[in-house]
């Protein structure tokens, strides 16, 4: 314990207090020493964030993810290391932020906000290729998709439109449902990067 016996004390008057000893409080699960963490660091993380940016994230997303980096921080702070808490803390929140970047740019996370719900669609609606105008749409749509999805992601479409389950496609196409259901989310994901204009 970095601040002996002053625990009652300490709790009265957190302003008072350094970071070491705020954080020390916070990993044995002080919620108010964690409280004046976050008055004393969002400014500085904010800034931080300020340098980062990513598809589908908003500034006040990174300045979220950076404070999960600060907890991250007060939760493993170990004051016998060769660093102070506002490095340790400042480094923590900013590797947050680069995972962050990683992530979206592995491809391995897409944002909700990117992803085109197949469900959603109205089958219910008229056939657009009943009139001329739209029976050209619709085969530049379809052209627009066969340029940007393999066959197979073709077949798995068109499948799923037309009703059909998971189980279903898996079984008329010879494979796995869980390779059909990687198709549907690379459909998603292309479909929701294409440009209709």
């Amino acid at each position: 314990m970095l601040w002996g016996g002053k625990v009652s004390n300490a709790k009265d008057s957190y302003r008072a207090l350094s970071d070491d000893v705020l954080a020390e409080l916070s990993k044995e699960g002080d919620e108010q020493a964690f409280s004046e963490l976050v008055l004393r660091y969002f400014g500085r993380i904010s800034y931080i964030a300020r340098k980062y940016s990513a598809r589908g994230y908003e500034h006040t997303d990174f300045e979220q993810e950076g404070l999960i980096g600060l907890y991250d921080a007060a939760r493993t702070y170990d004051p016998a290391g060769a660093r102070s808490f506002y490095s340790y803390a400042l480094l923590c929140a900013e590797r947050r932020l680069i995972s962050v970047i990683r992530k979206q740019n592995s491809n391995k996370t897409v944002p909700s906000s990117l992803l085109v719900g197949l469900d959603a669609l109205d089958f219910d609606t008229p056939d657009p290729s009943s009139s001329p105008d739209g029976a050209v749409m619709l085969r530049a749509t379809f052209d627009q998709l066969s340029r940007i999805l393999s066959k197979r992601e073709l077949q798995v479409l068109k499948l799923y439109c037309q009703g059909q389950s998971y189980a279903q496609i898996a079984e008329m196409l010879g494979c796995s449902q869980k390779s059909v259901d990687n198709a549907l989310q690379r459909v998603r994901r292309k479909c929701g990067n294409l440009d209709m204009s």
